[in-house]
């Protein structure tokens, strides 16, 4: 059976059948699978049966995978996997409980980001916990010209966790270890960034507390706030927005963080209804 690619609905998501995660796809497979992502910017693959190493492996096609800056919640055996659980075992959390519960980019922090995400469902709860989408390539396309203009050439400052409010429990000064907070310095990149592989542009500026926005070099503060107030409003609306609802264990979900954005709902499920997922994120290249 080969490679087939089906769109979900009008979204810019694509569900992909054909191929068995756990064999390793070969050349040609690969081949086709890395065309769909650059394509798409998210690929939904359901029923696969992966152990930790093998998903370490198909992540491994996608570059050198990058262990999450906080280490409790790395897997014992695979640190370039993230644990992602709104579950309790013995006395303490079995994973990040909320991760990315707000619009963000992975590792958009890092001079060097993120690449891809991979997720791969251990339990999915029989509702909630959706994960949501933004394809910030078509938003930057319909921003109005004068936006553009202003945007050209801009770079903005972000540092991981960064707030005003140092007391917020989210901020780096609560959550990161001082080893953790040395591991994570300001860094700048540009507003609008141009894919490396496709040359198309797209929106690289993200409001969640994770990415850590402090705003944009040269202006104003008051000024950038209300540019970037105005740019998340754009991003955000519907037309640029799609929900992806899990399905069950064996649901792998994976996307460019290069051109999108997304937002985990974990933090709306109550606490019998359990999310269990691994997570991986490959280094991708500085943005320019």
């Amino acid at each position: 059976m080969s490679l087939t690619a089906r769109r979900l609905g009008d979204s810019f998501v694509a569900e992909i059948s054909g191929v068995d995660l756990a064999q390793g796809p070969d050349d040609s497979t690969w081949a086709e699978l890395h065309r769909a992502y650059l394509e798409h910017k998210v690929l939904y693959l359901p029923g696969q049966r992966l152990t930790a190493e093998q998903l370490c492996r198909f992540g491994e096609r996608f570059g050198e995978i990058e262990p999450h800056t906080v280490r409790m919640y790395r897997h014992p055996e695979r640190p370039g996997i993230t644990i992602l659980s709104n579950r309790v075992e013995t006395g303490r959390p079995k994973g990040i409980r909320d991760a990315g519960s707000h619009w963000h980019s992975d590792y958009s922090y890092k001079a060097v980001p993120a690449n891809v995400t991979i997720l791969y469902a251990l339990e999915i709860p029989d509702e909630g916990g959706d994960t949501l989408f933004c394809d910030m390539e078509a938003a930057y396309a319909a921003l109005p010209d004068d936006l553009k203009v202003l945007l050209e050439g801009r770079r903005q400052a972000v540092q991981y966790r960064w707030h005003r409010d140092r007391g917020h429990p989210e901020s780096r000064w609560k959550l990161l270890s001082p080893e953790e907070q040395a591991e994570s310095p300001e860094v700048v990149h540009p507003a609008v960034r141009t894919h490396p592989e496709t040359g198309r542009k797209a929106l690289y500026l993200f409001p969640g507390i994770t990415s850590g926005v402090k705003g944009i070099i040269g202006m104003d503060p008051a000024e950038s706030d209300a540019l970037l107030a105005q740019i998340w409003a754009h991003c955000t609306q519907e037309r640029f927005v799609h929900r992806f609802k899990w399905s069950g264990p064996g649901d792998l979900l994976l996307w460019d963080n290069r051109c999108t954005m997304h937002h985990a709902t974990t933090d709306r499920l109550p606490p019998d209804r359990h999310r269990t997922l691994w997570r991986i994120n490959t280094r991708g290249t500085v943005p320019a």
